[in-house]
């Protein structure tokens, strides 16, 4: 195949959660392959760091707070035409069912699901999403396997791959695709503080569970641009794991 395949050239993407971890690498992965992207997060300084580490031109960084609707509003309002979004902004916290709140359940869903229905939504609407678009929603295997204390945030992953089929089908008479990946554990900042808290012990005992290691950033942000690219053109309405081998024996 032509590496011309991979190349994002004259396409501009979404990219949510760009200022840290998987969707800051993402923005420099589409970079690396000639596309433009729009980032969002909420730390304006990483924002205008990432756009000065890339060298394509007519990138461009949205500062929002997706608990906000009023936030996702703008940021509809304010972006031009995207030919894909890649939702990679989540939060994770711990809590066993009897210890469920209303306001931790309401804090996990609105990043992690509430924020792109809302934006999927608005872009369909205001007729910014391109025609031959293609999405990724980054979900987790927590949404697949069940870890004691994960229940709000694997229900919320669990919904993206559930949503994403919805929406592969719906769009596919634009010739739109919609696609899930689903990572093990990948040493971003959020990660490496958990990893710091935990006991080497612990932390090696865990990473013994993955064939190939824990994973880093860039191990994700591939596969995305992959799907994203024409190189997946026919691959629409999937879940591809990353994980390193760490789910094919449970």
């Amino acid at each position: 195949m032509s590496n011309t395949l991979f190349n994002l050239q004259g396409k501009t993407y979404l990219v949510t959660g760009a200022s840290s971890g998987i969707g800051y690498e993402l923005c420099k992965t589409i970079s690396l392959m000639n596309g433009r992207f729009i980032a969002v997060g909420r730390k304006e300084n990483l924002l205008q760091q990432l756009i000065a580490e890339c060298t394509t031109v007519g990138n461009s960084y949205f500062v929002a707070d997706l608990t906000k609707s009023d936030d996702i509003d703008k940021l509809i309002t304010t972006i031009d035409k995207v030919d894909g979004v890649v939702h990679s902004a989540g939060i994770v916290k711990l809590a066993l069912l009897k210890f469920y709140k209303q306001e931790l359940m309401d804090e996990i869903r609105l990043v992690n699901y509430d924020a792109i229905v809302l934006i999927m939504h608005g872009l369909l609407k205001a007729k910014k999403l391109n025609k031959g678009s293609s999405s990724v929603l980054v979900s987790s295997i927590a949404g697949l396997f069940g870890q004691k204390g994960n229940g709000i945030y694997s229900g919320m992953k669990g919904a993206l791959i559930g949503i994403s089929k919805v929406w592969a089908n719906e769009l596919a008479h634009t010739k739109s695709r919609m696609n899930v990946v689903s990572p093990g554990m990948v040493r971003t900042g959020i990660t490496l503080a958990m990893i710091d808290s935990l006991s080497k012990e612990v932390v090696d005992e865990d990473e013994a569970k993955y064939p190939l290691g824990y994973g880093n950033v860039e191990d994700v942000a591939y596969p995305v641009v992959f799907l994203l690219s024409d190189a997946s053109k026919w691959i629409t309405g999937q879940n591809i794991i990353l994980d390193g081998g760490r789910t094919s024996w449970l």
